[in-house]
């Protein structure tokens, strides 16, 4: 097993720049992460080598096959949405919208190891009823760069509890995706027109 080195910052005159990016390389992105937030000024460690979350979960016989499974799923999802943002990019919104529905077809296999989790769960789930509620309108480069990135941090901690899951859902529906299955919209919608 190799060891993790962790090197903490020199003090210097002026603080550091915040770093957007958190966890470690994945397989489907271009560079690997290489610190964590330096919220408020405050010191913290910042990781000299990232490590693939691969190597923390390594397939072996021992290994937990839900994990195994959506990191492998998750790291093609990741994939056929940088693909999209390319093209959208490349103003092709044809080939955007085709690596999205092919993504949005991925996504009921992206439930399936929804045990190792209720924060993954709550993700994919959100992610699910945001694609039907979009009922065949393409996504925006926002809206695909905001479901990357989750997806990426997804990948880079499966096991995210339920409150930071709400935070990541709340960012999809910040990027004007609508989370929430219609049923419940109308529910909600309902109970605030008795309260007036």
């Amino acid at each position: 097993m190799t060891d993790t080195i962790i090197a903490f910052p020199k003090p210097t005159a002026r603080p550091s720049l915040p770093v957007r990016e958190t966890g470690v390389a994945l397989r489907g992105t271009t560079q690997p992460v290489v610190g964590l937030p330096m919220g408020g000024g405050s010191a913290r460690a910042t990781v000299q080598s990232a490590i693939p979350i691969d190597a923390l979960y390594p397939a072996t016989k021992e290994s937990a096959p839900d994990v195994l499974i959506a990191l492998g799923l998750l790291a093609d999802a990741i994939a056929l949405l940088e693909e999209a943002r390319t093209a959208s990019k490349a103003r092709d919104m044809v080939m955007a919208d085709r690596y999205v529905q092919r993504f949005q077809a991925a996504l009921p296999g992206l439930f399936t190891p929804r045990g190792i989790g209720d924060g993954y769960g709550v993700i994919i789930n959100s992610l699910h009823f945001a694609f039907i509620n979009q009922r065949g309108k393409p996504l925006s480069f926002d809206q695909l760069t905001t479901v990357w990135r989750v997806l990426r941090e997804l990948r880079n901690g499966p096991f995210v509890q339920f409150e930071q899951a709400l935070d990541y859902v709340g960012e999809l529906e910040t990027s004007g995706l609508q989370i929430d299955p219609e049923a419940i919209s109308e529910l909600l919608d309902d109970t605030d027109d008795e309260d007036e």
